[in-house]
């Protein structure tokens, strides 16, 4: 993956980019999972987020956002003059022809920020026809290397977890999405409420586990919705791993153990990868992994390294020179993409009136 930022039809005259700056920056932006969302405890997070932030440290001015949930009404916005900044919620395939509200936009003379993140797709930011100085600024800020690395590590934290079910997995999830899940929401809502974790959060889990399935039951010997093990089962107070309320306050509350033993350091939401690795494959393991990234000189408290240190517990080379010794370290990153595409997916399918407010 190529990890360069790119800013195309940007002014070059960054000298006096400061002095025309205005006095306040407002910035749309279309409300999404990855890119702009509320997590369970009503804070923003996503990868527009985190991008607007940073940005928002380069030019030194108030920046104000306005969300707005679709990209129609976003884009109606931007075009009525009421913003200085828009950010869409889309990937651009750079082989494929642009989206027809962004080509309009592009025809009416607007400053295209296109900010590069693989080899096959770019982001996009619009900026309003007479902010040269903050075209130039945010030019100047882009081709920085710690920039680069920053939008580069943005994009494997929300994203990296795309594009692992096939088709038959989305036909079977959109089935059981209709059929199986409003026999169970109440649980995850409920379960939701008990810990502050959004219940959409948990029907992912859930779905993961046994695809709502509360008879499940794996060759291993774990059981019920949450596919709790006999001893897990046993420490949270869980005396039938099938009865369908016990299975998800149960799991529910085994997940939130997990995640207070995590590093306060890492910050939301890593610190839920962690946990749901941790589920999968022990916190021992976990904290193995963080102890790989350390030696290699990188921050332990992000997912997208722990991500990529995973896999080498099942190496000898590391395993060896481990506490918690030998692990399958692919499962957990694979258990972890999933259930973060199917909360992006489900988060897809719910309509305005059913979705609660929340965030993995």
């Amino acid at each position: 993956m190529c990890l360069l930022l790119l800013l195309a039809a940007c002014s070059r005259q960054s000298d006096n980019a400061q002095s025309s700056l205005p006095a306040k920056l407002t910035v749309l932006v279309q409300e999404d999972h990855s890119f702009y969302y509320r997590n369970e405890t009503d804070e923003w997070e996503g990868f527009n987020h985190e991008l607007i932030d940073r940005m928002h440290r380069h030019v030194a001015v108030p920046v104000e956002i306005k969300s707005f949930a679709s990209s129609e009404a976003l884009f109606q916005a931007f075009e009525a003059g009421q913003g200085d900044i828009m950010c869409p919620a889309f990937a651009l395939k750079r082989a494929s022809p642009n989206p027809t509200l962004l080509t309009e936009i592009a025809h009416q003379g607007f400053r295209t920020l296109r900010f590069k993140v693989s080899d096959e797709e770019d982001f996009v930011w619009v900026v309003r026809k007479d902010l040269g100085g903050v075209a130039a600024l945010l030019d100047e800020w882009s081709h920085t290397t710690k920039s680069q690395l920053f939008v580069a590590n943005l994009y494997e934290k929300y994203f990296a977890h795309l594009g692992l079910l096939n088709k038959f997995d989305l036909v079977m999830l959109k089935v059981r999405y209709t059929r199986d899940l409003p026999r169970f929401r109440p649980l995850f809502e409920e379960a939701g409420r008990r810990h502050d974790i959004d219940p959409l959060f948990l029907a992912a889990v859930s779905y993961q586990e046994s695809h709502w399935n509360p008879q499940a039951r794996s060759y291993t010997g774990v059981r019920g919705l949450m596919m709790l093990t006999e001893g897990t089962a046993e420490t949270i107070g869980v005396t039938d791993r099938t009865d369908p309320r016990q299975s998800v306050l149960g799991g529910t509350k085994y997940l939130v153990q997990m995640r207070k033993q995590i590093d306060d350091e890492v910050g939301r939401p890593d610190n839920n990868y962690y946990a749901l690795a941790a589920y999968n494959v022990g916190l021992g393991h976990v904290q193995d992994a963080q102890e790989i990234v350390k030696r290699g000189g990188q921050d332990d408290t992000l997912w997208s390294n722990l991500r990529d240190a995973l896999p080498l517990l099942s190496e000898p080379a590391y395993y060896r020179t481990l506490k918690y010794g030998k692990a399958r370290g692919h499962e957990p990153v694979r258990y972890v993409d999933s259930i973060r595409n199917y909360y992006a997916l489900l988060s897809q399918l719910e309509s305005p009136t059913t979705r609660q407010r929340g965030g993995a």
